[in-house]
């Protein structure tokens, strides 16, 4: 970097958190390990150190924080390692159909098929009712009040 560049960020003075809880990490983190729920730490936090905040802000905190720290590296892909824990538990789709027994027989698999079939060859249903509307472009159009169709 340009030593004019370092100069720069050297003369700027160092930014605040911007969060209030910041300063109380520690403390919030050693309750969090020790299972306290966030009611509780906000209930300590105003009892203790007066500061009034809702649970649900400890918990922004907490998760913005646990965010930031543990960011997965872009080389690794969690699919893969999810996949790939999956199959050290259950094993494979295929080893876990053949352990259970769960494999079907042909003729089973042939009534499935050829139900597809009958249901693919079925012709279609379709109605023969007349249209209520018809649109002629050389006869202009007409207000019918009330006219009920007979079919």
């Amino acid at each position: 970097m340009d030593d004019k560049f370092e100069a720069i960020l050297k003369s700027l003075p160092n930014k605040e958190p911007r969060s209030r809880l910041e300063s109380h990490r520690e403390l919030i983190t050693e309750m969090r390990k020790r299972g306290r729920t966030y009611r509780e730490i906000a209930l300590v936090l105003k009892r203790a150190c007066g500061l009034t905040v809702g649970a649900s802000t400890v918990n922004d905190f907490v998760l913005a924080g646990t965010k930031s720290k543990a960011k997965p590296s872009p080389s690794t892909s969690r699919t893969t390692a999810t996949k790939k824990n999956l199959e050290r538990l259950t094993g494979t789709y295929k080893s876990t159909e053949a352990r259970e027994g769960t494999v079907r027989p042909q003729k089973a698999l042939e009534g499935i098929a050829r139900t597809i079939k009958d249901l693919k060859e079925r012709p279609l249903k379709t109605s023969t009712k007349k249209p209520l509307f018809e649109y002629n472009p050389d006869e202009p159009l007409r207000l019918q009040r009330n006219q009920r169709r007979k079919e």
